[in-house]
């Protein structure tokens, strides 16, 4: 299995080099994974397959046509003699060597249309529950690739602020080299610079891992090659924008909203419709099954049937007594109607739950924005005033190291801060309007 999957990302991977480069928004990402996610195009499937059902149900409420030709070669004509025994007679052919009767009828329900026509409710109900499935997966997948798209660009701007960070100390470092061969810092103090150079180096790694992963992530979820370089993403400079202006409406307005456009809640309301519409069904199969039926004959070949004939007639069948089999299940449907509705019930709660956890946390994160904001304008003037210190020999080496450690901590806080923020409000969004 390895080497198929390796070949196809070679594959892949030419086809994109022959191509050229390609670059992408945020919208065009989600565009793409919506059209090529198998997973949805499963849903989208059994939901088209629930409609055909739900027609084959509504099929079930017109008459049946139905029509049957037998012919038949027999090893003789059937004659009757009307003669006596013993004398001779050519007789009467009553059926010849070959027959064909042909019939064409019509069957149509009287009573049975009231269980069929819930069965057809049901049905119906069923195949609207799949669509709000889908809808549901839509909106599970978009949310999905926008959170990897802010967290692909955090990743790059944590790449961003160590690489600024280690073009800084290793300029201290040189600095500190010089200082060091004048004899005017210890080898201590050297060391602590090439430290912090080092440890900066890893945080470097680190970002640019997560970037890395993140972008494998991406490309994934657009069914490209992981490894893909022709593919250049935009910085999602709108969605940031539209995260940084907090939300206007109170929690219970999103709430009401997130009842009325959840996906969730229309497929809970449609599994209660479609089971309180199965469990009616199977009462009124209680019922006797009475039938119109209509048919025409055509008959070849015997003497004693009519060439052509028809009728017109009722047919009513009732298995009045089947040990029970049909009033528990009727009273199984029942219960699964309640089960459902208490299902309905709990999705409306999980729902207002989630939406007021979503609104919680995306406030928080402007408050954790504005810290951050403040930590950095502390920590850019603590470090002017040690380098300051530093400069007059009032601080040592580890005070402005400790004050450049705390700036890029703060920047890439503050970046951080300002990415999770976005994420908030994606995770609203879609809590509130399933987009």
């Amino acid at each position: 299995m390895i080497r198929p999957l390796i070949a196809a990302a070679l594959v892949a991977s030419t086809s994109s080099l022959a191509e050229g480069p390609q670059t992408l928004t945020i919208d065009d990402a989600v565009n793409e994974a919506l059209r090529v996610n198998d997973q949805l195009k499963a849903v989208r499937y059994r939901a088209e397959g629930a409609e055909d059902t739900a027609r084959s149900a509504r099929g079930r409420l017109l008459p049946a046509l139905s029509a049957s030709n037998t012919w038949q070669h027999w090893d003789g004509p059937f004659v009757i003699s009307l003669a006596p025994p013993g004398t001779p007679s050519s007789g009467v052919v009553a059926r010849n060597i070959n027959t064909n009767v042909f019939t064409v009828a019509a069957q149509q329900p009287v009573l049975g249309l009231f269980h069929r026509e819930r069965d057809l409710k049901a049905a119906s109900a069923s195949a609207d529950a799949s669509r709000a499935n889908e809808q549901d997966a839509r909106s599970q997948i978009a949310e999905q690739v926008r959170t990897t798209y802010l967290r692909l660009f955090a990743a790059k701007a944590g790449v961003a602020i160590a690489e600024a960070s280690i073009e800084q100390l290793q300029k201290q470092v040189q600095d500190a080299q010089a200082r060091y061969n004048a004899g005017t810092i210890t080898k201590a103090d050297l060391l602590r610079f090439q430290t912090a150079v080092a440890n900066a180096e890893q945080q470097r790694i680190t970002q640019a891992t997560l970037e890395q992963t993140s972008r494998q992530a991406l490309l994934t979820s657009l069914a490209r090659n992981p490894e893909d370089p022709t593919v250049d993403f935009v910085e999602p400079v709108d969605l940031e924008k539209q995260a940084a202006a907090r939300q206007q409406e109170t929690v219970d307005a999103l709430i009401n909203s997130a009842l009325k456009n959840r996906p969730e809640v229309a497929r809970a309301q449609k599994d209660a419709e479609a089971a309180r519409a199965n469990g009616q069904a199977r009462l009124l199969e209680l019922l006797p099954e009475v039938d119109v039926q209509a048919a025409y004959s055509n008959v070849r070949g015997q003497i004693f049937q009519p060439e052509n004939s028809s009728f017109i007639g009722v047919v009513t069948s009732w298995p009045f007594f089947t040990w029970g089999t049909r009033w528990y299940s009727a009273q199984s449907a029942q219960r699964q109607a309640d089960a459902a509705a208490s299902l309905l019930e709990d999705t409306r709660k999980q729902v207002a739950y989630d939406v007021a956890s979503k609104a919680a946390q995306l406030e928080a994160q402007f408050v954790v924005v504005q810290v951050a904001e403040t930590a950095i304008a502390s920590a850019e003037e603590a470090y002017r005033v040690t380098s300051a210190q530093v400069s007059a020999g009032t601080a040592t080496t580890t005070d402005l190291l400790d004050a450049q450690s705390a700036l890029t901590t703060a920047k890439a806080n503050f970046a951080r801060a300002q990415y999770d923020r976005a994420i908030a409000r994606v995770a609203l969004d879609r809590a509130t309007t399933a987009r």
